[in-house]
């Protein structure tokens, strides 16, 4: 998929579909206009976006949030390639040594079919010589066990992991063996050892454009693909990207309502995964909104999309639903974090 193009308007951004197919054209969003001391304009976004309660861009090159986060910088090594399995890997070794053995929540997806790029890692893990690698493998094994066609799996894991995940990725043979999907999603940020919750402080914009109530935060660092299902927020979300590159597909409150209502209705399920769950993260639901907001012929009525670089920003207003997915999917990390907030 391609970077984004520039409308004639002046700062707003021309999005496009990464399918193909002939279809109704994805809306753009308002993108923030660099100031002309490098500051974002707060009050321009309430204007704009907070009090109107519109998707809001805010570009690298703008002054974003995320780009002014000390965990830009400091954590990532953007110079590795997950295609060198000799590099250091994305992770600044200031971040491993404070994480390494840190533990947290992780997602895990298991894919159909003969190829068990999960049994083959946890093999890896447990024929290591290292004990704390084998002691992961263990935790695959008694968490991540495959049974009852049971794709997505939860278990805690020291940060060890991931990288060993992407160690694993970036070794494998990519013409026969698909990327191992290992997600930390929707870890709160107060979770994370103090000098870390330093590199994240709260950016300036989600404290002075409204209450100044901040209601949750979240890190999120995966092997690519990653992938949240279509769901809306109760409150509105500032998401900035860390490292390597997401894309977002947004539906005004209404117009998200009767896609979902319409799809409950069409898999004969009366669920309520309007927020982000375990519960939507597979089954009948999870392939029929993905089918809507990703793969149809026809896009739904008022669908948006923002493609988001490390160092952008996006503000997400309470009720907008939203789907968001690594624009890669060769196994290497993707990482962001976000803010929940009025």
């Amino acid at each position: 998929m391609s970077r984004t193009s520039w409308l004639a308007t002046p700062w707003r951004r021309q999005l496009h579909s990464s399918s193909r197919r002939a279809q109704q054209p994805l809306r753009s969003v308002e993108v923030a206009s660099p100031s002309s001391r490098g500051n974002l304009d707060i009050r321009a976004f309430q204007e704009k976006a907070f009090l109107p309660q519109k998707p809001y861009l805010f570009p690298i090159e703008a002054g974003s949030p995320a780009s002014r986060l000390p965990a830009f910088s400091k954590w990532f090594n953007r110079s590795a390639s997950v295609h060198d399995s000799h590099s250091t890997l994305p992770f600044a070794s200031y971040l491993v040594r404070e994480l390494q053995e840190w533990p947290f929540p992780y997602e895990l997806i298991r894919s159909p079919g003969p190829q068990d790029v999960v049994s083959q890692f946890q093999h890896a893990l447990m024929t290591s010589s290292e004990v704390t690698e084998q002691i992961m493998a263990g935790i695959l094994q008694s968490e991540a066990t495959d049974g009852h066609g049971q794709s997505f799996f939860q278990l805690y894991a020291p940060f060890r992991l991931l990288i060993k995940a992407l160690e694993f990725n970036a070794a494998r043979d990519s013409t026969t063996t698909h990327p191992l999907h290992l997600y930390i999603a929707q870890s709160s940020l107060h979770d994370l050892p103090e000098p870390l919750q330093a590199d994240l402080s709260t950016p300036e914009i989600v404290l002075c454009a409204g209450k100044g109530d901040i209601y949750a935060s979240s890190i999120w660092l995966g092997t690519e693909p990653t992938y949240t299902p279509l769901h809306r927020d109760p409150n509105p979300n500032l998401f900035c990207q860390l490292y390597s590159q997401k894309v977002v597909r947004l539906l005004p409150p209404t117009f998200g309502d009767e896609l979902f209502f319409d799809i409950q209705r069409q898999i004969r399920q009366h669920g309520n995964s309007r927020i982000r769950t375990a519960d939507m993260m597979q089954g009948q639901e999870r392939k029929a909104l993905h089918q809507a907001v990703w793969k149809a012929e026809k896009s739904p009525e008022k669908l948006h999309q923002v493609e988001l670089r490390a160092g952008d920003a996006l503000f997400i207003p309470e009720g907008w639903w939203h789907s968001v997915k690594s624009l890669e999917s060769d196994g290497g990390l993707n990482g962001s974090v976000n803010w929940w907030f009025r």
